[in-house]
């Protein structure tokens, strides 16, 4: 799966209400912006306007401050991305 549709997948599932452990995929989303060194760096290679456009300084500050037991809260947040 190209590195666009696997962060694609990603947000389906968290706007869908499949996840039920958004600290997990707070930590693993972030870590596609750089952690993943390789991960990002294919991924900006591949879809530089999909990158830019999710590497937000809003979206990074909610998943790293928001309660993880709002499952809600991330849907909502989240449907417009």
């Amino acid at each position: 799966m190209k590195y666009s549709q696997q962060v694609l997948e990603m947000l389906r599932q968290a706007v869908s209400g499949q996840i039920d452990n958004f600290w997990d995929f707070s930590f693993k989303f972030n870590a596609l912006f750089g952690e993943d060194e390789n991960f990002a760096e294919a991924w900006d290679n591949e879809n530089p306007e999909m990158f830019d456009a999710l590497n937000d300084l809003e979206l990074m500050m909610f998943l790293e401050e928001h309660d993880p037991s709002d499952k809600q809260g991330f849907i909502t947040f989240l449907k417009p991305y």
